[in-house]
């Protein structure tokens, strides 16, 4: 007889698949807030690819999720005012592999240092997204008005338009990254380096400092 005491309580929707972010106890109710206009925290439809689908239709629906998702991010920040005193500067490093990878430096205008340093990883589940969007390019302009020098990294993805590039490509360019920030740190004007990403960005960030 199998002992229902012992098995174990899925959360969210691993245990429902029925829930909508909206019924998720642990959502927290801000996010709802923001989410909601934009039919968010609804249930989500289903998919047109799987496990079984080819790499030509996975590619497909990456690239078609990328630009639609990106649609999606321009529409959010397009009412927000700007950002004052942001000064920011695109550089291009070779990484490990011999590529090129673009960093995007926001730092604030002005500022005395030496500044605390962030090297941000951008989300898209390492496969789809560019740290050279609008949502991540506001990201570094608020750091940096709160007093950090960012820098966001251009990793290659394994799908979308900065794709595809097997792993671990995008964690090499983000080591290369983190290399680059570290042997520069005077003409950055940073005291450290502090590596840190959300959702795809947050997994990355972790190997990155496993490989550090």
């Amino acid at each position: 007889m199998e002992n229902s005491a012992l098995k174990p309580v899925l959360p969210g929707r691993l245990g429902n698949p029925n829930m909508s972010l909206r019924d998720e106890p642990r959502a927290d109710p801000r996010m709802l807030a923001a989410m909601e206009p934009y039919g968010m925290a609804e249930i989500p439809p289903p998919i047109p690819v799987d496990a079984s689908s080819s790499l030509e239709e996975l590619l497909a629906f990456c690239s078609e999720f990328e630009a639609t998702f990106e649609e999606g991010n321009a529409e959010v920040m397009r009412d927000l005012p700007p950002l004052p005193g942001v000064k920011t500067e695109t550089r291009v490093i070779q990484g490990i592999d011999g590529n090129d990878i673009s960093l995007y430096v926001h730092r604030p205008e002005n500022a005395a240092g030496p500044l605390p340093g962030i090297l941000h990883i951008h989300g898209g589940g390492m496969v789809v997204i560019g740290a050279d969007g609008p949502l991540y390019s506001r990201w570094r302009s608020e750091l940096a008005v709160a007093g950090l020098v960012v820098v966001g990294v251009q990793f290659r993805n394994g799908a979308g338009r900065l794709g595809p590039h097997p792993f671990p490509a995008g964690l090499n360019d983000c080591s290369s990254a983190l290399e680059w920030m570290a042997s520069n740190q005077r003409e950055l004007g940073i005291s450290g380096v502090v590596i840190s990403g959300e959702s795809g960005g947050g997994n990355l960030t972790l190997a990155t400092i496993l490989k550090a």
